[in-house]
């Protein structure tokens, strides 16, 4: 990245994080507040309302389900922010002399940024629980989780250029991500279900780094060779997302 485009890089960055919550009673908090309010209410239900679908091995299902809870938030979180960066800023689109992906990747960086500073706060309370982590599987969980952000940025990119011409694609973002969280191992353990479920399941590119981290951080291995078929997905829908880009790029202002 050149200096001048790294400079407007950074100061979209601080801009995107300083702006998110400006304005809110709770500021900042909220960062943290909803998304734990998001694993209390789940944990709730499926591990008391639901307990015989609440399977979760030797794990407490609140911090099984936390284990995979982020991860997947890591990638819907940054996915549904990116999807409109294009058309939110189509005022500086044409003005400022930068690739029109700077846009997108700011509030994929940024969205990452923050749900990686709540998954920290998350492991620090699971072990302040006494839940037993596995150190040792760190490395294998960043490797995961850097999977999961290939695959935000990817769908990020691909999505928002899509949003330009078809301004219906943020809205079925939403529904999507909405029904990939139920076909993603983040509420369940996919080695319950019945044979030809968990099988089809697999096809899901996400489902193997959320249970890569949730693996890796209790101390098994993850599964190596899946893990690098997401990454190989991922990978080749943001060389498509790329590609759409560069063809599309001489009309986006004339649609913006």
């Amino acid at each position: 990245m050149v200096p001048a485009v790294s400079a407007v890089f950074r100061e979209l960055l601080r801009r995107e994080l300083e702006e998110r919550y400006r304005g809110s009673l709770l500021g900042v908090a909220w960062l943290f507040l909803l998304p734990l309010l998001q694993l209390a209410v789940l944990s709730w239900v499926f591990g008391h309302l639901l307990p015989a679908r609440a399977q979760s091995g030797d794990l407490p299902y609140g911090a099984f389900l936390a284990l995979g809870l982020w991860p997947w938030n890591l990638f819907a979180n940054a996915a549904n922010r990116g999807v409109t960066a294009l058309t939110d800023n189509a005022s500086l689109i044409g003005k400022v002399a930068v690739p029109h992906r700077l846009y997108i990747d700011v509030r994929v960086v940024a969205s990452l940024m923050i749900d990686l500073a709540g998954l920290v706060l998350v492991l620090a309370v699971l072990l302040a629980f006494g839940v037993g982590l596995a150190p040792a599987g760190l490395p294998a969980a960043l490797a995961a989780l850097a999977v999961v952000g290939v695959h935000a940025l990817a769908a990020a990119r691909l999505l928002a250029v899509l949003q330009v011409f078809l301004r219906d694609i943020a809205a079925v973002t939403g529904q999507l991500l909405m029904l990939g969280f139920f076909v993603t191992p983040v509420l369940y353990d996919r080695s319950v279900l019945p044979g030809p479920v968990a099988g089809w399941l697999a096809f899901n590119p996400l489902a193997v780094p959320v249970e890569s981290v949730r693996r890796a951080l209790t101390g098994h291995s993850p599964d190596w060779l899946a893990l690098g078929a997401s990454l190989a997905v991922a990978l080749a829908v943001l060389w498509l997302a790329n590609a759409l880009s560069r063809r599309a790029r001489s009309h986006l202002e004339d649609f913006l």
